[in-house]
């Protein structure tokens, strides 16, 4: 199995001795076909001496611009002990896999939000056959987002795919897809 990683550079990594599917790493979105979601509360924030926006953010597990913006804050730097600051929502966790199905063949795109931005995240893919395929760990973007694609090939089985993404800090989403048989091929008169 191949696995591909795009953003600023591109590595080819085999793994799992098969060439059934790769992963790509990309920054496209398409409306979501099948999806998972947890949400959470704003809570308010006494700030403590010594401490910065940074540590704040990781606390909670929300970005500092998402603090900043909720607090119309003119610096990042310029926190006062006993200053109060609405703590956002950590961004809400899901997993949208699109397309909802296709045929064996098709590009599945993967978008997980919500992760933490101190944590890695792997995607895996378990086929109705048993196979697993793991792609490689991505870092969250600053929105705490990962966006991949899943190749299946003509080869896959049609059938319920099922998707995980998991984060060595704990985020954990689940979804499906499914492949469909081609059609048969026409025979021509």
């Amino acid at each position: 199995m191949r696995w591909l990683l795009v953003s600023t550079f591109v590595v080819l990594m085999t793994a799992c001795g098969h060439d059934s599917a790769h992963v790509t790493q990309s920054s496209s979105s398409a409306p979501p076909s099948s999806t998972t979601t947890t949400t959470a509360p704003s809570t308010n924030y006494q700030v403590k001496r010594g401490d910065t926006l940074g540590a704040i953010a990781r606390q909670f597990g929300v970005p500092i611009d998402a603090i900043v913006a909720a607090n119309h804050l003119t610096s990042q730097d310029q926190l006062a002990q006993g200053q109060v600051l609405v703590i956002p929502p950590p961004p809400p966790v899901q997993l949208e896999v699109t397309p909802a199905g296709g045929q064996p063949g098709a590009t599945i795109q993967l978008k997980l939000t919500g992760a933490k931005a101190s944590e890695t995240v792997t995607f895996e893919v378990d086929s109705p056959s048993g196979k697993k395929f793991t792609g490689p760990p991505h870092t969250p973007a600053a929105d705490g987002s990962v966006t991949a694609n899943y190749q299946t090939t003509p080869q896959d089985p049609p059938g319920t795919y099922q998707v995980g993404a998991k984060g060595s800090a704990g985020t954990n989403a689940q979804s499906t897809f499914q492949l469909t048989p081609p059609p048969p091929p026409s025979i021509p008169n």
